[in-house]
């Protein structure tokens, strides 16, 4: 992004050099001539006496525009080239000519809170992420078509702690480019695919133009007519030394100028991954799913999104839609350890423990310390053991001369094993509820030994968990299962009290 909007910034000012207006009045002159010397109060002044004698008059209006954005003065400068652009006399050059002034006033407030904002992220100071945010709401006014800024302003109104206003930010980002997304998501263009792959199913470009990049390398710029519209295509061939597609900008409005239009510029999905997840800790399965889908076809590489996005299928009920989800991201990175934990959890969670174990098992065979893949394999190991006991005592309600099968002790073994294994991780040494579920795995095993020796364990832990209830009312529930009666009421009054 720094890199494309440096090359404009340079042609911008290119442009600038050799652009100009013709003097009309002693006033502009006198004006232009306070400019000159820096006289801009003098200078101000003497354009608003041209103005209240002729409100229309153009030029001046674009010169007290140049004064207020010599000043930095973000609200003067658009102010007066808001009524420029309206005047009934401007031409042409003097429309185009200020759109690439407003581009200058835009990059300008854009790097200014660029850099303010990395200021916070290194000092923590928050008159610095303040002072960004300024700059970034000044850069989305002056080019409101422009959605750089949004992005990062969105981002900086989380870290001010101010969530309503970030998704509003956002949101205005997505208004303005969805309906690119649109066309893409449509089309079938992806993020990351090759240039020639683009042209072949967006079309040939009517025109296409170049710029190197520091230290190597070219971006390709395309103009490509899409149902009448214009888009215009960005790649480089920076990083992979084919041209990929790194960006769009889709039927940009009148009031940019041409110039503008070929301004690179690489895409964000910060913004819709943003949505997706304001959505779905706001309780909206649905729009965190369709925002999370938009990543998923716009970059079908992007790992970001894929838990978030299984998650809320099985939130929303559609378990095999996940699973079918899953399934093919593994497919396409087997070694990721992240998606096959969440492919054992989605299998466990629709009853497919067997399945789920072979998942969890995979997961250790790479990571044999994952405390993640050890509990949820002690905890599948100990829910099979369950389900057998009960269907064995249901035998043995309908039929007292029935003899159980017991091999669901192997399961509880397996179970205590990994459990064991948890609890040998620092992580997990004093975890109550790991020390919890053991005990009642030796519980239902009858070793007694060890049941003794996870109580012992756990009073030793009072100290650090005083003020847990949780803690208490599990001291109350072995205390009770091992007829230690005056420890439990002692547990239970505890618990009362938090």
């Amino acid at each position: 992004m720094k890199r494309s909007l440096h090359l404009c910034v340079l042609a911008a000012f290119a442009v600038l050099t050799f652009s100009g207006f013709q003097c009309a009045s002693s006033n502009l002159t006198a004006a232009r001539k306070a400019i000159q010397n820096q006289d801009y109060a003098s200078a101000k002044q003497t354009l608003e006496q041209a103005l209240a004698a002729n409100p229309n008059d153009c030029e001046a209006l674009i010169l007290l525009g140049d004064v207020a954005r010599l000043q930095d003065d973000a609200d003067g400068l658009l102010a007066a080239y808001t009524r420029a652009l309206a005047c009934p006399g401007i031409t042409d050059k003097q429309r185009a000519d200020i759109s690439i002034r407003l581009y200058n006033a835009w990059a300008a407030e854009y790097n200014a809170g660029i850099t303010g904002y990395n200021d916070y992220v290194q000092s923590k100071d928050r008159v610095r992420l303040e002072a960004a945010i300024t700059h970034l709401e000044n850069a989305a006014r002056i080019k409101p078509s422009y959605t750089e800024p949004l992005s990062l302003l969105g981002g900086s109104y989380e870290a001010h702690g101010d969530t309503a206003k970030a998704q509003a930010t956002y949101e205005r980002w997505w208004m303005i480019e969805k309906p690119g997304f649109d066309i893409m998501m449509d089309k079938g263009v992806t993020l990351g695919m090759s240039r020639d792959q683009a042209h072949a199913i967006l079309g040939k470009p009517a025109e296409s133009q170049q710029d190197s990049i520091q230290g190597g390398g070219l971006i390709y710029k395309d103009k490509i007519d899409v149902g009448g519209r214009n888009m215009y295509l960005f790649s480089s061939d920076e990083k992979s030394g084919a041209p990929m597609v790194e960006g769009w900008t889709y039927n940009p409005p009148s009031s940019v100028s041409q110039a503008e239009n070929w301004r690179a510029r690489v895409t964000s999905l910060g913004p819709v991954k943003a949505l997706a997840f304001i959505a779905y800790h706001a309780g909206n399965k649905e729009r965190a799913l369709e925002m999370a889908n938009v990543v998923g076809k716009i970059s079908p590489t992007d790992k970001e999104l894929v838990p978030l996005r299984t998650q809320v299928l099985q939130d929303l009920g559609r378990t095999d839609a996940a699973l079918k989800e899953i399934e093919i991201q593994l497919n396409r990175d087997p070694s990721n350890v992240n998606y096959r934990l969440q492919y054992a959890t989605l299998l466990s969670g629709a009853g497919r423990n067997n399945e789920a174990i072979e998942q969890y098992n995979l997961v250790l065979k790479a990571e044999p310390s994952n405390d993640a893949a050890l509990y949820n394999l002690a905890a599948a190991f100990k829910n099979i053991a369950g389900n057998k006991q009960r269907a064995e005592l249901e035998k043995m309600d309908k039929d007292k001369r029935y003899q159980p099968d017991m091999s669901y002790m192997a399961d509880l073994a397996k179970s205590a094993e990994f459990f064991e294994k948890l609890r040998s991780t620092p992580k997990y040494k004093t975890d109550i509820i790991v020390l919890e579920q053991l005990a009642n795995v030796y519980e239902v095993t009858k070793e007694k030994a060890k049941v003794k020796a996870l109580i012992l364990e756990l009073e030793g832990l009072e100290a650090l968990n005083e003020k847990n209830k949780t803690y208490y009312e599990i001291m109350e529930g072995l205390y009770s299962r091992n007829n230690m009666i005056e420890k439990m009421k002692v547990a239970a009054a505890k618990a009362a009290k938090l």
